[in-house]
């Protein structure tokens, strides 16, 4: 009897490492979008300082 997981080795390996990657990918947009409302929420009007926290937060996610 099953109890609801699966072995990943019996899944093709390409649906799901490409599946991962568009998750990722995904949440990786919906995460820069999220941070640009914040940022442009609190700071108004230093276009630099926005420029270089966005740079700084897209380093980080990179890792």
């Amino acid at each position: 009897m099953s109890d609801g997981n699966f072995n990943r080795q019996l899944l093709p390996k390409t649906e799901l490492s490409s599946g991962i990657r568009a998750g990722k990918a995904q949440m990786r947009v919906k995460a820069e979008h999220a941070f640009e409302e914040v940022v442009n929420s609190f700071i108004l009007n230093d276009k630099e300082l926005k420029k270089a926290m966005k740079e700084r937060f897209m380093e980080l996610l990179r890792q």
